[in-house]
């Protein structure tokens, strides 16, 4: 593809030379008509080339897709603006590289190239990684496709198309996360009816049982006690469900930073037990956020939980808050202004391999733990129109931002 417009472009400037030639040199009068004429016609032939390749290269940079073109030897030939701003590099670095470097994984983009160049095995919407200049991997989709030579029946090399998917793939995991607690609100539905009902006629048999015995009887202590335990085993259900199928949030103008010193009161006497300092950074005048404050509450409550429980003797939780001014909240919606809320702590870290998975209903690193904690607040806060996000690394730190939009008015 770059050659042949390296080829129209030396043709264009040839021709470019010739007509200022023309103009230079002023023929004979006698043969002025003719060569006017011809004058007149490459100069057409000329403005026509340069429109369709001016046109063709504005195309081809412009296209929302990355495009290369790779020699039989692999080796990158030509490269477009989208791809480059994709991965980083400036052309002059690019060129000559071999395709498989760009890959996060060297030895799949081995793999690639002789599959397409050897056994002449074409890709369509395949979906892979790709490595930045600052080693940031990137999703992608790409496809590729021979390039012809025209000038024979010969290949001058491939032509690799492909798309950054990251939005595509965050979307993927949140419509499959929303799945699975959606799965969690019909089972947590049915498993809430079929407890509650052996449960109910547990405990009106259990208080017809009491009303038999006389009051200084010791087996109607016991049977109070069967009672007060159905009653808990109800409330943790109720509880649960909840939990599986929050309620449509009731929202209003509240102040972050309250919310997070009333959760800060509850939490105080297992945070001094376990000796670990707690800071807090406020921005000044911080805009009030339009949530559902119970459950903003419950959200901020499952974060300092985990990193008290994070932190095993001593250590630091530290919580900021602050304005970001162009942040995507949701997917399908543009940037826009939002609160943040940092919770960090100083505990054992969250496993790589495992980040992308802590917002997944019944995943849990507790022997005791349920894993139902951060897939709600993940859920709540999608419900305010906000989100969660998570950094960590093992043994140093864990951070976890809540991002919520800012209203100046109900809309």
């Amino acid at each position: 593809m770059s050659k042949q417009f390296e080829t129209k472009k030396k043709t264009a400037v040839q021709i470019n030379k010739f007509l200022s030639a023309l103009e230079t040199d002023k023929p004979p009068v006698k043969n002025s008509r003719e060569l006017n004429y011809k004058y007149e016609l490459l100069l057409k032939r000329y403005e026509e080339l340069e429109k369709v390749f001016k046109f063709h290269k504005g195309i081809i940079q412009n296209i929302s897709s990355g495009i290369l073109t790779i020699d039989m030897n692999g080796k990158i030939s030509f490269i477009n603006h989208t791809a480059l701003e994709t991965v980083g590099y400036s052309f002059k670095d690019i060129l000559g590289k071999k395709l498989e470097t760009l890959f996060a994984d060297e030895k799949e983009g081995r793999e690639v190239l002789e599959k397409v160049l050897k056994e002449k095995e074409m890709y369509e919407s395949k979906e892979t990684h790709l490595l930045t200049i600052n080693k940031e991997i990137i999703p992608i989709g790409f496809s590729t496709t021979l390039l012809k030579n025209p000038d024979n029946e010969g290949n001058d090399g491939i032509i690799f198309i492909f798309r950054n998917i990251t939005y595509i793939t965050n979307l993927r995991k949140q419509i499959e996360r929303m799945d699975r607690l959606a799965t969690l609100g019909e089972l947590s539905a049915g498993i809430a009816h079929e407890i509650r009902n052996p449960l109910a006629g547990i405990k009106t048999s259990a208080q017809v049982l009491e009303e038999s015995f006389s009051p200084g009887d010791f087996r109607s202590q016991l049977v109070t006690r069967i009672v007060k335990e159905i009653d808990r085993s109800n409330e943790l259900l109720k509880r649960f469900f909840n939990f599986a199928k929050p309620s449509k949030p009731k929202q209003d103008f509240y102040n972050i930073e309250m919310i997070i010193d009333g959760v800060y009161l509850l939490l105080a006497p297992r945070i001094k037990k376990k000796c670990i300092t707690f800071k807090k950074v406020f921005t000044n005048d911080t805009p009030q956020v339009y949530v559902d404050e119970s459950q903003i509450e419950q959200v901020v409550l499952n974060v300092f939980i985990n990193a008290v429980e994070a932190i095993e003797n001593s250590g630091e939780i530290s919580v900021e808050t602050g304005v970001v001014n162009k942040i995507k909240l949701q997917e399908d919606k543009p940037g826009s202004r939002a609160i943040y809320v940092r919770i960090s702590d100083t505990g054992k870290g969250i496993p790589a391999d495992s980040i992308e998975k802590v917002f997944n209903p019944f995943y849990t690193t507790k022997s005791d733990g349920v894993g139902l904690g951060l897939s709600i607040s993940s859920r709540l806060l999608v419900e305010n129109g906000g989100k969660i996000e998570v950094e960590s690394k093992i043994n140093k730190y864990t951070t976890f931002s809540i991002y919520l939009p800012i209203m100046d008015k109900v809309q």
